[in-house]
């Protein structure tokens, strides 16, 4: 019997909707990415040291689908979900052996990219369209992948889970289009599941889903974005044209 809880996770993903890009594009100021499933292919990473963390502690591995579904929450607030009920309040101790235990394993600090993300990102900076980065992850999580990766050479700006509530509420997206300079109105957001898109839509930006991530397209697709598409990368060719 399916799990009702995760079926956000399965489903298609190859949906497009791109039908009001040429009437979002001439307000555009800056584009804001979300980093987990939406510009690094980590899911995989996180999984494995959610495990090793609940092995430290002797309990019972969590389900793939359940991990899959608190990425993009701030890490301890994703954890704690995660916990036994015996176990909630210690949530934040459990945050700090995860990252204990992630430092511990290089092979959980490798950064992959998806594919055609430099070339879209080098289309931003020509055209002047600035670049930030939104993300459940630490502030020091953010800049390890920046440093890590191309990412650091297209940066705008950045805001992590660390310095605000976690998606869905706004001020994650506030707080980064203030540093950005410009209005959350000006600002296309672009995520791989549910709470990237509904912080996009409750600051009152465009927002784009695409399906490489935890959500598929058609559970994206209930949500009511501005755009869906299967991968970032295909994102260049509509700044392109």
């Amino acid at each position: 019997m399916s799990d009702n809880r995760f079926e956000h996770i399965d489903g298609r993903r190859d949906i497009v909707l791109d039908t009001t890009f040429d009437r979002m594009r001439p307000k555009l100021k800056a584009v804001v990415f979300d980093l987990d499933g939406t510009l690094t292919d980590s899911i995989g990473q996180i999984i494995d040291c959610t495990r090793a963390t609940f092995d430290f502690y002797h309990l019972e591995r969590p389900d793939a689908r359940a991990i899959m579904s608190t990425i993009g929450l701030e890490l301890s607030e994703a954890l704690t979900s995660l916990l036994p009920l015996d176990m909630k309040d210690r949530g934040a101790e459990v945050t700090r052996q995860y990252r204990q235990i992630f430092m511990d394993h290089k092979e959980f600090w490798i950064d992959k990219l998806f594919d055609g993300i430099e070339p879209l990102l080098k289309t931003l900076r020509e055209q002047k369209i600035l670049i930030g980065y939104a993300s459940g992850r630490s502030v020091t999580g953010i800049h390890r992948t920046l440093d890590a990766t191309i990412l650091g050479d297209y940066c705008d700006g950045i805001c992590g889970g660390s310095e605000v509530p976690s998606k869905p509420d706004p001020k994650m997206m506030f707080l980064l289009c203030q540093r950005l300079n410009i209005s959350t109105e000006n600002a296309l957001g672009v995520g791989d599941s549910a709470l990237d898109i509904k912080m996009y839509k409750n600051a009152n930006s465009f927002s784009l889903g695409v399906q490489s991530g935890v959500y598929s397209g058609d559970a994206l697709l209930k949500l009511d974005p501005d755009m869906l598409l299967p991968e970032i990368g295909l994102l260049n060719s509509y700044f392109l044209s």
